[in-house]
């Protein structure tokens, strides 16, 4: 993680936007919240991902990424891209519940651009998710977290809206959202010192983090196999964007997967 983009999307993606486009529309129907007791819903695969920047703001070439999500007739759901939870709600149309996600660590020896940055070490994070279905094949999404290593809060508030179907089997999925951090957050993330060898003091203040904006597309190659694609377009806020080694402010990211449903 902690590439140029902000952590708290880049660490949601892509194995998170695979299986919510193949998530069934709950706001219509309550028994798509039921598993058999006792049952688990797991998907396996691979996924192409890319970006056109990291921290030190040079190109990214393409990573080959394992894909792996399971979920439990009890609601507890893993996967292998570092984040746990569980749902809560019995209710259609709502969905909410703790959330535990991983972070990875950065160093300012890692990169020359990373220089008079903040170490900051890999840690879990913890706190909780919210989803509303709307009428019209759209939702509402939210996370909140407590960065244990910065010591303060991030969080993100997006919307989702399903298209109509084009074709069989096929389903597309735009999305559109914002995330922020505290003080704390930014200043770990973003925070330069000159006299730790930066190339200029900056300290921003809590605030955005980012905006984005996707589409990704789903084909249902069979009732076992499914491809997804995403690409998102992120652009930095204020603080994040000033950061001396920051030289994109503008990020795309990609993704494109191929996972089995047992």
């Amino acid at each position: 993680m902690n590439k140029f983009a902000p952590r708290f999307f880049s660490r949601f993606s892509p194995l998170l936007l695979l299986l919510a486009a193949c998530a069934p529309a709950l706001a219509d129907d309550a028994s798509a919240l039921m598993m058999p007791d006792g049952s688990r819903d797991m998907y396996v695969g691979a996924a192409v991902t890319g970006s056109s920047a990291t921290d030190n703001g040079a190109p990214r070439a393409a990573v080959l990424r394992p894909l792996l999500q399971v979920q439990w007739s009890n609601g507890v759901f893993v996967s292998a891209s570092g984040v746990a939870g569980m749902h809560l709600s019995a209710t259609p149309g709502v969905e909410y519940g703790p959330l535990l996600t991983s972070s990875n660590a950065r160093g300012p020896e890692d990169s020359w651009r990373l220089r008079g940055t903040r170490r900051i070490k890999g840690s879990l994070d913890v706190g909780g998710f919210y989803g509303y279905y709307l009428g019209g094949a759209a939702r509402v999404t939210s996370n909140l977290l407590y960065d244990t290593s910065a010591r303060g809060w991030r969080g993100q508030v997006g919307l989702q809206k399903t298209l109509p179907s084009l074709a069989a089997h096929h389903t597309v999925i735009l999305s559109t959202g914002v995330s922020l951090a505290s003080g704390a957050v930014m200043d770990e993330q973003y925070a330069v010192s000159f006299a730790t060898g930066g190339a200029r003091d900056y300290r921003p203040a809590g605030g955005v983090t980012s905006i984005h904006a996707g589409i990704n597309w789903n084909w249902a190659l069979s009732s076992k196999w499914l491809l997804n694609s995403t690409v998102t377009g992120t652009r930095l806020g204020s603080g994040p964007a000033h950061s001396p080694f920051i030289e994109r402010h503008n990020v795309i990211t990609w993704s494109s997967g191929l996972g089995y449903r047992f």
